[in-house]
């Protein structure tokens, strides 16, 4: 019996080959969207389940207290405050850590052919003891007991490690970390174990890990929950009750935080809270910190986006659902081409239970030969698919058992939803009734056919205008006006390793091609430096205040515009202890918008600095564009009260470049280099642009695009040849109608316009349908931003028509041909 199956399908196939092929593409571009989607999902939902006791660590979070407009976002940086505190108050933690940001570093080490190698470490991190008890990370050579106990001992990955060593044994070797300049301070380092490097799925990345006793000032601040420079995770007992402990997380701050609050703010914690303000400890899973369930502000790495994910999966689902809407639709279209045969085989003994088998079996071949063809594709496609979204996924199925079975099932679910309609529906007619021809071609399954092709451009619409308004969202971010210029706009790292990075920076201006340069510690969108101030006229009260330090040509350099007041100035040495405030600031502790703010003071809680306003500069976005403009201070970079201020050592230079081709860019970047070997000796010459940087603070928002363009284009792929379909066979089964309209005087505008009537309205419909889900889908999407268009109606009207444009193109060309037919030829047996 399925011997037959088998042989009437083939002959189906070579018999209707125009729409098996229409089948086939259309199943197969389905099966590789769905699977290379599920690849992509299935790696995003596994960030750090790898951790053996992954379902028992957390993370410590807080309030946002830097930016009193996001006091609603959760932080991921805490004070060293917090993990004592949790210590002491939570009887169930049964193992803690923290972990360090410390900064990037030049790490150098010379072999035994005297031979230096050095390299900046961008992804440095430093840990305590704890860290490899609370985390999988294999040690493969070395300490595997306290690799992180001693001060300045180091563990590298195995990357890094033959990078620096090759061959060598890297145990027991000393490096240094710091600058190479014959002044810069540089500290030894032992290298103490090597782990194998840290997989793609893991949230925690780092190619240097520095013991956290190496940084005396985490331990020296024990009781500060304002130095929030660490990330805190805690291994909770088997037993614990997670509602219970998150009752208890809510009474910390009061009973701890308040040492910090009166030393550093001057206030009691119920003075805070009264201010209207918060301050409150979270517990996020480690497996949920790659896709929150809400905003949380990381410090380690960049995290992704749930809605993102699902968006994917939906449209995953779609795509999989419209390849099997269409071999459903061209089935039952094609159902009275194939009735008489079916009636014979009826007449002949067989029941409806066996056609419905024929249809399954029919339906599950066409789905396992697209199975075979999309597995190919995928393995052609998935290079290009990893550029675009930054992934490294791999189709391997002798080694992923688990994907075999979901490539079977999505099979087995397709085959069954594509003969469903067929196998339920069409096998149950009455043989003698369509041996008779008393079963009108086509009009017994219309409306349910009907009611696909609306679903089909439905989904369609749906996608296309979701991709068109994610790009002018993009668009708009890309092109918003900052505040200030960042395009051309050169940052030179590492200055703070040079006797003296102002002599640099006035150096470059030397240079073909550079028209500013500033010495400062910090530049958008990194400008990560806060404290908490108060001012005149503030009552005690204090405020959240971001701040970077820089010279007098920052605002220059940058193109940042002055309101009020005036620029530093090298004439007057009392500047060096004065800031200037952005607009916000002034807005944030109460003071008039105006030249009234002049010579008004800001100070550190309790008085301790004073700074006098110079300057009041326009608001310039200095983070991400999905954060709104928070207090900013730009303090001079001589600045005398260094003490006071958590701007770190770190030093840049940003230069302003010309916009030049690039021949003479390359003459400027020679130049510089040398001048930077002059200044810096073998240290790296280390720079980025900062337009670059901005772009790298929605990238995921950018791949998001990327993938949704390739969905909808594959969507409007599948529903146009459903269309296709439906059309050349309509017409097959209306040839004779068509001749008796031309014999009777219809021309071929008439024509057209009655075959495309039927489907203008389809299309009208289904726009109808689509069009108000992606508004509202949309609406959500564009929550994440704090700058968002307003999407124009003419974006859906663009969309409604191009899809109708697109329905009509298709529908034309075989309509005039059938039109244009000899009706002599389709009337002649008559």
């Amino acid at each position: 019996m399925l011997k037959n199956y088998i042989v009437l399908f083939f002959r189906n196939l070579q018999r209707q080959k125009l729409f098996s092929f229409i089948n086939l593409l259309g199943l197969t571009v389905s099966i590789v969207s769905t699977l290379v989607i599920y690849l992509y999902v299935r790696h995003e939902f596994s960030f750090d389940r790898f951790h053996k006791d992954a379902d028992r660590i957390y993370r410590i979070n807080q309030t946002f207290i830097w930016g009193e407009g996001n006091s609603n976002s959760q932080f991921a940086s805490t004070g060293p405050g917090v993990a004592y505190a949790v210590d002491a108050e939570l009887a169930e933690v049964e193992l803690l850590t923290s972990i360090h940001t410390p900064g990037n570093f030049i790490v150098s080490y010379t072999n035994p052919s005297n031979e230096v190698i050095s390299l900046e470490e961008t992804k440095v991190l430093a840990a305590d003891s704890n860290f490899f008890k609370m985390f999988n990370f294999p040690i493969v050579k070395g300490n595997k007991e306290t690799p992180l106990l001693q001060a300045n001992t180091m563990v590298m990955v195995e990357s890094t490690a033959k990078h620096y060593f090759g061959d060598e044994d890297p145990i027991g070797k000393l490096v240094y970390l710091g600058n190479l300049g014959a002044d810069a301070e540089k500290k030894t380092y032992e290298v103490t174990a090597v782990v194998k490097d840290p997989p793609d799925n893991s949230y925690i990345q780092f190619d240097v890990l520095l013991s956290m006793n190496s940084f005396p000032q985490v331990k020296r601040l024990y009781w500060s929950w304002i130095w929030t420079q660490l990330e805190t995770y805690v291994r909770l007992d088997k037993n614990a009750n997670i509602e219970n402990t998150k009752s208890k997380l809510v009474q910390i701050p009061r009973k701890h935080a308040e040492q910090t609050l009166q030393r550093i703010m001057n206030t009691t914690f119920d003075d805070y809270i009264k201010s209207g303000k918060k301050w409150e400890l979270f517990l996020q899973p480690l497996t949920e910190i790659h896709l929150p369930k809400e905003v949380v502000l990381n410090r380690l790495n960049d995290s992704g986006n749930i809605k993102i994910i699902y968006s994917f999966i939906g449209a995953a689902v779609f795509i999989f659902l419209l390849s099997c809407v269409n071999f459903m639709n061209l089935s039952t279209a094609q159902f009275t081409r194939r009735v008489k045969e079916a009636s014979v085989r009826k007449i002949l003994g067989l029941g409806r239970k066996e056609l419905s088998i024929n249809y399954f079996t029919e339906a599950l071949l066409f789905c396992l030969i697209a199975l075979i063809a999309a597995l190919a594709s995928a393995q052609l496609l998935l290079p290009g698919f990893n550029l675009i979204t930054g992934k490294s996924l791999q189709l391997n199925l002798l080694g992923d058992p688990g994907l075999i079975v979901i490539l079977v099932s999505i099979a087995l679910l397709m085959a069954i939803l594509s003969s469903s309609y067929p196998a339920l529906f069409l096998s149950s007619f009455n043989p003698v009734e369509a041996l008779k021809g008393k079963l009108k071609s086509g009009r017994e399954g219309r409306t349910f056919r009907n009611g696909l092709v609306v679903f089909q451009f439905s989904v369609s619409i749906l996608l296309i205008i979701c991709t068109v308004i994610v790009f002018e969202q993009l668009n708009y971010i890309s092109e918003k006006d900052l505040g200030f210029t960042k395009e051309n706009l050169m940052v030179v790292n590492h200055v703070e390793g040079m006797k003296n990075g102002e002599s640099f920076a006035n150096a470059a201006l030397n240079v073909p091609g550079v028209l500013n340069s500033s010495w400062c510690s910090s530049v958008p969108p990194t400008i990560w430096g806060g404290d908490k101030f108060s001012a005149e006229g503030m009552k005690n009260q204090t405020f959240a205040l971001n701040y970077t330090s820089a010279d007098e040509a920052f605002l220059p350099t940058l193109d940042i515009k002055l309101k009020f007041g005036r620029n530093f100035s090298k004439d007057i040495p009392g500047d060096v202890d004065r800031v200037i405030l952005n607009e916000t600031t002034i807005k944030r502790i109460g003071w008039n918008v105006d030249e009234s703010v002049i010579g008004r003071k800001i100070e550190t809680p309790g008085g301790d600095a004073k700074f006098e306003v110079v300057g009041v500069v326009a608001d310039f976005n200095y983070w991400s564009l999905a954060t709104a403009i928070e207090p900013l201070a730009i303090f001079h970079i001589n600045n005398t009260k260094k003490e006071y201020l958590n701007v770190g050592d770190k030093q840049l230079v940003a230069l302003r470049v010309e916009a030049q081709n690039s021949q003479a860019w390359e003459t400027t970047f020679e130049q510089l280099n040398k001048l930077w070997k002059v200044h810096a000796g073998d240290t790296p010459f280390q720079y980025s642009f900062v337009d670059q940087s901005f772009a790298e603070t929605f990238k995921t928002q950018q791949q998001f695009g990327k993938v949704l363009i390739i969905m909808a284009t594959l969507a409007i792929l599948i529903a146009s040849l459903g269309l296709l379909g439906m059309i050349i066979y309509s017409l097959e089964q209306r040839s004779k109608e068509i001749g008796i309209r031309k014999v009777s005087g219809a021309t071929v505008w008439n024509i057209l316009s009655l075959i495309s009537r039927g489907y203008t309205r389809l299309i009208i419909l289904a726009f109808m349908i689509g069009a108000p889900l992606a508004y509202w889908l949309m609406q959500q999407w564009l929550q994440d931003f704090s700058y968002r268009i307003t999407p124009s109606l003419w974006v859906y009207a663009e969309v409604g028509i191009g899809t109708l444009l697109i329905a009509v193109l298709i529908t034309s060309y075989h309509s005039i041909k059938a039109a244009m037919t000899n009706p002599v030829k389709v009337l002649k047996d008559e």
